[in-house]
Formats: structure tokens, sequence, C-alpha cells
């Protein structure tokens, strides 16, 4: 098959969507396929300019010049979009080599629109692969307040996936939410799933996992990780790290909160990533003084495991109002390194489900401090965080496999375990029942 894969960042820039979607790219080009990306030369925040065209992997990679201001304000990021959009349309056109198949991610929102108007235009398949769902998540960044405009992005949201083979979201919660504007049912039962309509064959919802990177695996006991004589950290204290995107969905107040109150008596809050709540995190670390809070920036790639397995208990968070709209991959890798995760947010959605399936970690409801200061007294506690980080890496092996799930998603794009056999269920006690 000629596979074209529709996302404005691809590898070797950062954005985790580019990583993801190189990752199953690879695998494809494994399994004897023809593989093109079309993306933008601009990196994720627009300081870097990547070749026009090359090949990594095998996975042919066609780069259009956008414009590149980046993270930097609302009008640059619409620029950004904007350009792209009118790039990639023209390349999707009048590309002769005809494909067999586009698959659209979600960057920039509803790229899948001109992936449906290029099949249109090739007579080929298409298929759509949700990071984020668009418009609601606009609802939940107030952005926009529902209304007639709210209403006609759901229209499009609606057109954008009729028609198409399949639509990929990142776990249950999110298939159901997609689900809503398909008409669809829930049928059988499984850990990675799909949803059957009611009232017609296409598009088919699945939900799979995202998966850990295949090189995180726990630190050995017997050796000192090296970052945390680097960083200052004894190798007694107990070190709590969010790594990651600090974006608008995530929450962070409580953590501070609790981080103010234990003061110096307790454990170090590490803070390692970038997005729109860095500042606020920033502001709160000068603010307190005495609630040792360090600030980090990402960490390379090159050692990342070793920033990951620096820490003794990782953090994730997940604002209510975001549940079913996206699905942080960071408990993936905590969790593939043998680390607990504390969890602060909403219940109804994955990575809270996934934690109390599999034991690997503490949920906490939003703004119960109580319940925050215990979850960190029992994470205190060198045994329970060892039992703990066990379960996580455990489910990890179980759920979080790159081969497995990248695997499972190659089938479905060749059209493979479409029968009724495989129709799955997307509640959330279905979750742990098997691997996907």
């Amino acid at each position: 098959m000629r596979i074209t894969f529709l996302n404005q960042f691809y590898v070797p820039d950062v954005a985790p969507t580019g990583l993801y979607l190189h990752d199953l790219a690879r695998v494809l080009v494994q399994r004897g396929h023809e593989v093109k990306v079309i993306c933008s030369r601009r990196s994720y925040d627009g300081t870097k300019i990547f070749p026009r065209s090359e090949i990594l992997d095998g996975v042919e990679i066609t780069r259009l010049r956008a414009t590149g201001f980046g993270r930097r304000g609302f009008l640059g990021k619409l620029a950004d979009y904007a350009s792209f959009y009118g790039l990639l349309l023209v390349a999707l056109m009048f590309r002769r080599k005809r494909p067999d198949l586009i698959l659209s991610l979600t960057t920039p929102p509803y790229i899948g629109l001109l992936g449906k108007l290029a099949a249109m235009r090739h007579r080929c398949r298409h298929a759509h692969w949700i990071m984020d769902l668009y418009p609601d998540v606009m609802l939940a960044h107030g952005m926009a307040r529902s209304g007639w405009f709210i209403g006609a992005l759901k229209k499009l949201t609606r057109y954008q996936f009729k028609g198409a083979d399949h639509v990929f979201t990142l776990g249950p919660k999110m298939a159901q939410s997609v689900s809503a504007y398909l008409g669809k049912s829930v049928a059988g039962k499984g850990a990675g799933g799909k949803i059957a309509s009611t009232d017609q064959p296409s598009p088919v919802v699945h939900w799979l996992c995202l998966w850990s990177n295949s090189e995180m695996s726990p630190w050995p006991e017997n050796e000192p990780n090296p970052m945390r004589a680097s960083r200052g950290w004894a190798d007694d204290e107990v070190v709590f790290l969010y790594s990651g995107n600090m974006g608008l969905g995530h929450r962070f107040g409580e953590f501070l909160a609790a981080a103010k109150t234990l003061g110096r008596t307790g454990p170090r809050w590490v803070f390692a990533g970038d997005g729109k709540r860095r500042a606020e995190v920033v502001a709160a670390a000068k603010s307190l003084p005495d609630a040792r809070i360090d600030i980090l920036d990402y960490a390379p790639k090159a050692v990342l495991r070793a920033h990951l397995c620096s820490a003794d208990v990782h953090l994730a968070s997940l604002d209510s109002s975001w549940q079913g709209l996206m699905v942080p991959s960071k408990l993936q890798g905590s969790f593939a390194v043998g680390r607990p995760v504390l969890y602060v947010g909403g219940r109804d959605c994955e990575t809270a489900a996934w934690i109390e399936e599999s034991g690997g970690g503490w949920v906490v409801d939003e703004n119960d401090e109580a319940g925050l200061l215990r979850a960190i007294e029992q994470s205190l506690d060198p045994v329970e965080r060892k039992k703990r980080g066990l379960a996580a890496l455990a489910f990890a092996r179980k759920n979080f496999q790159m081969s497995k799930n990248c695997q499972r998603m190659a089938q479905l794009l060749e059209g493979v375990g479409n029968t009724a056999d495989s129709m799955q269920s997307v509640g959330k006690a279905a979750v742990l029942q098997e691997t996907i």
C-alpha cells in the first residue's frame, strides 16, 4: 500500500504527535508499505527549520515552508496553521502518485478535512487519528462558548469523520466522545477496542493506547542515577516529578498548595517541560521559597530514561472539563520505568481508570487537599512506592508496548481484524481485560 500521513510536526521535532507517528510509520515500512509524511519545515517552537525532504527509517518526508511563529502568541499560531493549510492543500491536490490511504492527525485542527478532500480527489481511503477532539477542546479552553459558531464546528467535525474507514482514538472515554458525533453504539468486550456503527459500516471508531518509548525501563537498583547527583538531589530525599507539557488541560494548583503546606519537611517537587501554564508554576516557585520546587526544561531524548528514573513518584493531572477530549501520554513513560503515579483530576478518564485498575499509583479528586496529603504520606513509604511501581511496570508491559500497539494499528489500517469477533467494549472496566 501507498500510505500518506498528514501532521504539522514530525521527527526530528520533539512534538509528541510526530514521534508517535514516526513509530507507526516505521512499522508500516517494515510490513512492506510505502509511507510518505507531509509536514511543516518549522519546528514546534518555531526556532528550527528542517530539510525540505529526506528519508528516515525508510519513511519519505516532505516538509512544507509554512510560517514558524511557534508558540509566540495566538495570532502567530493562527498564521502557522493558515500557511500550512494552504500549502498542504496544494501539495495534496496536485500530487501525481495516487495514495491508497491517507491518515490525518489533529495538528492543526481540522487537518482531516484536507485529508478527506484529497481522498475524494484521488479516490482512495482515508482515516483519522484523534489526539485532541475539536471543537470540544475549545470549549474546555474557554476559547469559545456554546452557540452557533460551536454548532457549526461540530457539524464540520461530523462531516470530517463521515466516510472514513477508521477513526482512531487514545482511550475508551475519548472513543465515547467521538462516537457521539457519529451515532455509534458499543458492542463486545476487550482492552483495545472499537465501537460499531448503528446505521452504517463506516467509519469504525477504535481506541488504542499510546505506547512508551521502547528504550524505557527501570533503573537498576544497585546503580546510582547520575541525574540525581548532577541536580543536587540527595539519595535519601523523595522526589516528585511532573515531566511533559504544562498545558491548559492540566492542573497544578493542588500540587503547589501541597508543596506550600509541607514546606521543607515535604518531598522535592520538580516540574520539567513547557507549555501555557509553565509561567504559573514558575511564579509559584518564586513566591514559595520553602516549598522546594525545581523548574527544569524538557529532558533531551538521549537522557530521557535517566530523567524519568531520577524521581521516586511521578505526577499527572487532568482537569475534569477535558475528560474524553485528550489522553495525556506521560502515564506510559512513568509506568514503563516502574514509577508510581500520583494523579489529581477528574476520575472519568483513561489516566484515572488505568491507575486505579493497575494499582500503579494514587488518584485524588480535584480540590481535595486532604486526600492529596494522605496520598503523599503513603507515597513517602518506600515499601508502598515499590509495590505500586511494580504494579505500574506490569501494566505497562501488558498494555503500553510499542511493538504490539503499532502492529495492531497497522493491521487495522491494512483492513485486517474488522470482523464482528474484534468488536470490543469501551467501558471503563474493560480496559484491563486483555492486552491490545
